[in-house]
Order: structure tokens, then sequence, then C-alpha cells
């Protein structure tokens, strides 16, 4: 299935596996997946799934949590949205976190110039996953890192 959404007035193509679309059709709550430009010592790219519904690989929202971040989705499917979003580290430090790096929403005047051109999604060994980059991104080339565990910004 291929579907087109915009973000900040820029078209982003998405293509969902048969996979993934057949997962969703099982879907009991609502799935948001998170495109997310990290903003660290270095650029990032990555996805980010959020539910309310206990699913494996996604971050489970309370019901206030997850109203707050369909706010700014878009719907793919009847029960998958997507949204677009950019954070930032509180901090850069030189070694690696244990755990998830305290992240923050992080404000850009011209967000159009960040959405990726293409969004991949699929569905595979009991997880929702996916890819995205920009139109001349090599759509083979696996770089956008899976966020799982403890979710939102803070």
């Amino acid at each position: 299935m291929s579907e087109q959404l915009t973000f900040h007035n820029k078209t982003v193509d998405i293509k969902l596996s048969n996979a993934a679309r057949e997962q969703s059709r099982k879907l009991t709550s609502v799935l948001v997946i998170e495109i997310q430009i990290y903003f660290s010592c270095l650029l990032g790219k990555r996805l980010a799934f959020y539910s309310e519904q206990e699913i494996e690989g996604a971050w489970h929202l309370s019901a206030d949590e997850l109203a707050d971040v369909l706010r700014n989705a878009q719907s793919l499917t009847d029960n998958v949205y997507v949204r677009f979003n950019t954070v930032m580290t509180k901090s850069c430090p030189v070694g690696d976190y244990i755990g998830p790096p305290p992240v923050t929403d992080f404000t850009i005047k011209k967000q159009g110039a960040y959405v990726p051109g293409w969004l991949n999604i699929d569905f595979k060994n009991g997880q929702w996953s996916g890819q995205f980059g920009w139109k001349a991104s090599n759509k083979s080339y696996a770089n956008t890192k899976q966020v799982r565990g403890n979710a939102l910004a803070s």
C-alpha cells in the first residue's frame, strides 16, 4: 500500500508493507509512528512507535499522552497514524547514556527542510519497524534507529 501525507508543506511518500497492512487491521488500539529528526552531538534519524495498547516494541502511553501525540499526527490507515517531530538531547555528553537519553521537543522555524521524502513501514519478527530518508537517499541502506523503550520527551 502506498500513500502520501504532508507535513510542513512537504509531501512524504509512505509505503506500508503487506505484513504491516495486515497487522494494522489486527490492532485494537491506535498506533502512532513518529518520524524523529534527532539533534544531539550529531544529527540522527529515528522512528518511535506509540500506543495505548501493549504492543511489542512500542511505547505504552496513557490516554492523555496518546491524545497529545495524536494532535500533530495524520491518519495513514484506520488505526495507524504518522507524525513528524524534531527533538534534541538535553545534553551532549562524551559517554553513552544508560537507557534512553533525555530529550525535549525542539521547534525549528522551517521544519519543512527536515521532513523526509519517503517512509517505508514494515512489520516483521513481531515488531513494527521502518526506514525513512530524502529523495536522494538510498532506500536499501538501513540507517534509521528504531527507538524502543521509555518514550516521550520530557
